[in-house]
């Protein structure tokens, strides 16, 4: 996915030149959600060499791992785009900071969650990123908005759909939509 420089001459991957299809899910769960989600939206939208694919519905679930707190409001989005995966991530970090999410900040309530579910169908497992995100198949506020768009997609590590994932998976927690899909204008 990197350029490599040979004898002064930057050669360019292939995967360099075309656009990704990257699914993102947006969370959140303090202040006004849906204005938050919004934002992430609108931001997303604004990125270079990014154009919008698609959007799950809105849905309201049952905070996972955090006890006593609000409900969240989830959604997924397909976009494409000619960044690379590092580059993209530091983007959905400025966002989450932007709207004023603080820095390392996990299992608590959030103004704003973005995570990077699938890039293109690459398997990545660094220190500070793991796509496809590793908890997918354990969460419904994750797939159910994801089957709204990529139902039929298969998980490139789990070797099945998204649909089958859903039907597989048992998380208890309540999920529920709230919202038909949005439609992007660019």
């Amino acid at each position: 996915m990197r350029s490599r420089l040979r004898c002064g001459v930057i050669v360019i991957s292939p995967s360099q030149k075309r656009k990704h299809v990257v699914y993102i899910a947006l969370g959140s769960n303090l202040g006004d959600r849906q204005m938050f989600i919004a934002y992430a939206i609108r931001r997303l939208n604004r990125l270079e060499k990014t154009r919008f694919g698609d959007v799950s519905g809105l849905y309201v679930s049952e905070p996972v791992g955090i006890a006593d707190r609000l409900p969240f409001l989830n959604m997924v989005v397909q976009i494409k785009t000619k960044l690379d995966v590092v580059s993209l991530l530091e983007h959905l970090h400025s966002i989450e900071t932007d709207a004023g999410r603080p820095k390392k900040q996990r299992n608590r309530s959030r103004v704003l969650d973005m995570d990077i579910l699938f890039f293109d169908d690459d398997i990545i497992e660094e220190k500070n990123l793991i796509i496809p995100h590793p908890e997918i198949h354990n969460r419904k506020f994750v797939l159910k908005p994801l089957a709204d768009i990529a139902g039929g997609y298969v998980h490139p590590v789990k070797k099945k759909t998204i649909r089958e994932l859903l039907d597989a998976c048992r998380d208890n927690h309540w999920v529920s939509r709230v919202g038909e899909r949005v439609s992007i204008r660019i």
